[in-house]
């Protein structure tokens, strides 16, 4: 499949939510290079769903700019799509319908027919076109969110926790999916978290947010060649640098830190029957 993501400028944007109010982030310069996943990573209140929202165009920045591809990001696109914790399908429709919305909106009805089930596929939802989809799973459902979000052949998907709410095996199966797909269409990825093993099994780098204001307090690259397995030495030395990078943004004791890392290094529980 063509390379065809997108790169993402970030040139010292803050905001607040009010005039003369507090910054909720402040100063945040960087670039995200085609075809990179890139994941925000920080404790509550750092930042990191405002920043998702202003280089989706949802938000303008009090101060500073975003540019994806040398164009200032001032409204929304279809060229750089988000998905957001809930997957926010309309229940009485099908699965096939739900997938297809993005393309109607956008104007482009005409590639419905071909380009829906080429996403089910992708997704591997195939079997369930013509099912409604509230009688999918919460992983099902967000795989159909997946591929609504990816009809329209985006250049940039943004992902604001949309898996925060799944179960640790379907959480699992859709980080292992989402960064597959992600890379055979060449697209950019930022991934918003606060789990510090999503981040490992998603990311190509880090930026690690502090809070009051939201700032980047470091950056860290996560070069893990293949296929990205919990118990390999490569992931948790990743891990491990993650977690005191964490600790450092956060100001966590030590004792916090040590528990911080022993659940981002939990396992995973034994794989289930049935499609996540």
């Amino acid at each position: 499949m063509a390379f065809r993501g997108a790169h993402i400028q970030v040139d010292h944007v803050s905001h607040a939510y009010r005039r003369g109010g507090p910054l909720a982030i402040r100063d945040m310069s960087f670039d995200v290079t085609p075809g990179e996943a890139l994941v925000l990573v920080g404790r509550s209140g750092c930042g990191k769903s405002t920043l998702l929202q202003i280089l989706c165009g949802l938000l303008h920045p009090a101060d500073g700019r975003v540019l994806i591809e040398g164009e200032p990001v001032e409204a929304p696109s279809p060229d750089w799509v988000m998905m957001f914790q809930a997957p926010s399908l309309y229940p009485w429709m099908t699965v096939e319908q739900n997938v297809a919305l993005g393309l109607r909106f956008s104007g482009r009805s005409r590639e419905i027919k071909s380009r829906v089930p080429e996403m089910l596929e992708l997704v591997e939802l195939s079997a369930f076109a013509k099912r409604n989809v509230q009688d999918l799973s919460g992983g099902q459902q967000q795989r159909v969110a997946l591929a609504r979000s990816l009809a329209p052949n985006p250049h940039v998907l943004l992902l604001d926790e949309p898996l925060s709410a799944l179960d640790a095996f379907t959480r699992h199966a859709l980080q292992r999916d989402i960064r597959r797909i992600a890379a055979e269409m060449g697209i950019t990825l930022v991934l918003v978290t606060h789990d510090i093993q999503e981040a490992v099994m998603m990311a190509d780098r880090a930026l690690v947010l502090s809070a009051n204001p939201g700032e980047i307090s470091a950056e860290i690259g996560i070069p893990i060649a293949g296929e990205r397995l919990p118990n390999t030495p490569e992931f948790a030395a990743a891990r491990h640098e993650l977690v005191r990078a964490y600790e450092a943004a956060a100001g966590l004791a030590m004792a916090d830190v040590d528990r911080l890392e022993t659940e981002a290094a939990e396992p995973l529980p034994a794989a289930r029957q049935g499609r996540a």
